[in-house]
């Protein structure tokens, strides 16, 4: 019984090992792929984050994309194209407020204040 498994098994190993090719390829990985790699990821997370925020949802769905749309489009992105929006939710002012607010802001208050004075 024993030598009746056995035998059928080992004709099978040898084709096997004699058809099918066994190599396996190995690489060394620089520290720029695995450096690259992570910035992509966290970039990513962060405009996961940004997407998921209550204030970006509530105004994606007053235009008309839903949220589960939005996520998935920012799954569907390139490393290249994430990269550059999160470097743009970096620069936006944190309050919301910009230069030129400001000076429309000041114009606006002294126009009120000189013709209220005045």
């Amino acid at each position: 019984m024993k030598n009746a498994l056995i035998h059928p098994i080992c004709r099978m190993l040898i084709i096997c090992m004699g058809a099918l090719p066994f190599s396996a390829y190995a690489g060394m990985v620089g520290t720029d792929q695995v450096a690259a790699a992570s910035l992509a990821a966290g970039a990513r997370d962060k405009l996961r984050d940004f997407v998921g925020r209550s204030e970006v949802r509530d105004q994606l769905q007053s235009l008309g994309v839903s949220p589960a749309a939005a996520q998935a489009r920012v799954d569907a992105m390139t490393d290249a194209e994430v990269a550059s929006i999160a470097g743009r939710i970096d620069k936006l002012p944190a309050g919301g407020i910009s230069i030129p607010a400001v000076i429309v802001g000041l114009l606006v208050f002294e126009l009120i204040w000189y013709f209220w004075v005045e």
